[in-house]
């Protein structure tokens, strides 16, 4: 409903208006020639250290490390199969038969097929070390710090952590501004790496805030957006700076809410003080950054189409149980009334534990200059709850893909409703079920979502 909201407003103020860190190349199927006598310091560390090391460091959440020969050498077969399947590093964002992306991604964090090759050839020979004299320098972690950062909030209370299963906990972050703020940077600070899984970061209107917490610092939450996403954070994630002259408008009406994604250990009680890092503008901005949910569509008015499993003629949003390969279609057409072209700066695929798969594309009906009419965005083959963010094109304003009035947003979600999924099974466990139910759009756990959020740019101060 969030989209549709704010698909209402441009279109409203159009209404008024007269015409109104970057990896190269990369592929997650391996296929490049194998080389010959691959060596730990020489071959091996420098794509650890630039690719996996970021969770894969003493105290991260990636559960090992890999930063050190002896860590990373019994180890070596596991890491190969991991990055030829294309599991790691966590990326989701990939070129398929089905979509082919035809602009980069910031801080894309795919290995390439010769990096993929030196990492099976490596663990095919034994895993040798090599000469310490050609390891690059020695690996420092990122700091976790925004640049020229104006404030740093953090929680009224630590958050408890513990148990098996995962939790999802809303945090209230309160900036007490007393005039309107341009936001052009955010950063999440990790409190406690170790259960810090991802987060997701909104601006909530302070009354709402205050009705969904109860008054209280923290409150359980799953799924549902509090307010308007500005910010998604995984372990590993850069700081997030809006390109130079776009901003985000946060009010003294305003709070920040983290939703965070914590892991537990299993074995102890954790506590964490995640941080957020703001940095404001000094000057208002030219454009407005905002996200829009596209999806989610629950009748054929809203777009939704007919699907393989609907019990009827009409199209409805409902998974059965025990199906392991259903689909939902959705077509969002961006209205009529918005007469000005909107760069969109970032896609994201947004499901649940039932989905598989997301793919994101759109049908211009008239494609401005250099742009295609048929275009694919985001195609998520391999979707996981667990790692959950934007992608970023990675070109600048003038060159970003962009949508229009008479333009048609299509998504296409898959879905797995059987034991074999392992989400969906451990979503059964943890609430001691034995067998898949059916499962329709909503909110909870074992309900789903087919959304494809959009970071787009609006002329700053018109809505």
């Amino acid at each position: 409903m969030a989209s549709l909201k704010l698909w209402g407003a441009i279109a409203f103020v159009c209404l008024g208006l007269a015409g109104c860190d970057s990896d190269d190349a990369a592929s997650t199927g391996g296929g490049g020639s194998a080389p010959t006598d691959v060596t730990f310091h020489r071959d091996v560390e420098p794509i650890l250290q630039d690719n996996c090391l970021g969770c894969h460091y003493d105290g991260k959440i990636g559960g090992f490390s890999l930063a050190t020969y002896e860590e990373a050498a019994p180890l070596a077969n596991l890491i190969a199969a991991q990055t030829e399947a294309g599991l790691m590093p966590p990326w989701g964002a990939h070129d398929t038969d089905e979509c082919h992306p035809i602009r980069p991604w910031k801080n894309d964090l795919r290995l390439s097929d010769e990096e993929i090759s030196k990492l099976r050839a490596w663990a095919d020979q034994g895993a040798p070390e090599g000469d310490p004299a050609d390891a690059p320098p020695a690996y420092t972690p990122p700091p976790d710090g925004l640049a020229n950062r104006s404030v740093e909030l953090s929680p009224a209370v630590p958050s408890t952590v513990s148990g098996t299963s995962d939790q999802f906990t809303c945090v209230v972050y309160d900036p007490a501004l007393t005039e309107d703020k341009w936001v052009d940077g955010i950063h999440f600070v990790a409190g406690n790496p170790i259960v810090a899984h991802h987060a997701l970061t909104f601006r909530v209107d302070r009354a709402r805030a205050e009705e969904l917490s109860g008054g209280a610092p923290t409150f359980p939450c799953f799924g549902g957006s509090p307010g308007e996403i500005i910010h998604v954070w995984a372990p590993g994630t850069q700081p997030f700076e809006l390109p130079d002259d776009v901003g985000i408008k946060l009010t003294p009406d305003q709070v920040v809410v983290v939703q965070m994604h914590y892991h537990p250990t299993g074995t102890t009680t954790e506590t964490d003080t995640s941080k957020i890092q703001l940095r404001f503008k000094a000057e208002d901005p030219s454009y407005e950054f905002y996200v829009l949910f596209p999806g989610n569509a629950e009748n054929a008015e809203d777009g939704l189409l007919p699907g393989p499993n609907d019990a009827g003629p009409t199209p409805e949003f409902r998974i059965p149980a025990n199906v392991k390969d259903h689909t939902e279609t959705m077509e969002i057409a961006v209205p009529n009334e918005i007469f000005f072209d909107i760069p969109i700066l970032m896609v994201m695929a947004h499901m649940h534990y039932v989905g598989v798969d997301l793919k994101f594309e759109i049908h211009r009906a008239n494609p401005p200059g250099g742009q295609e009419q048929d275009e694919c965005f985001l195609h998520n083959p391999a979707w996981d709850f667990g790692w959950q963010r934007f992608y970023t094109f990675d070109v600048p304003i003038a060159d970003l893909p962009t949508a229009k009035a008479g333009d048609t947003l299509k998504i296409r979600c898959r879905y797995d409703n059987t034991k074999s999924n392992p989400f969906v099974a451990q979503a059964l466990a943890d609430r001691n079920m034995s067998e898949p139910v059916e499962v329709l759009l909503g909110e909870e756990t074992l309900d789903e979502m087919c959304l494809a959020p959009v970071g787009i740019l609006v002329p700053a101060g018109i809505l």
